[in-house]
């Protein structure tokens, strides 16, 4: 439990959520937009709603040991 209140969760968690909402933005604006004629509103309300998926899948699925990031190189040396 003491994992999710350490910095490289919430490093981890933020950077997953922040690549969900700009693909969320860019697909519900780029083609809900075009083929179901959303608003600005709609758009954000889908990206909001991905974001909390994407916070509750990290809660779900974070080990904690380094293995969830991929940019680190350390970690099996």
């Amino acid at each position: 439990m003491r994992k999710f209140f350490t910095l490289a969760f919430w490093d981890y968690a933020g950077e997953r959520a922040l690549k969900t909402a700009v693909q969320a933005l860019f697909g519900a604006g780029a083609i809900g937009g075009a083929l179901f004629d959303l608003d600005v509103a709609q758009i954000a309300s889908i990206a909001g709603g991905t974001v909390l998926a994407s916070l509750a899948t990290s809660l779900m699925f974070y080990k904690g040991d380094g293995t969830d990031n991929p940019n680190d190189v350390s970690v099996g040396v």
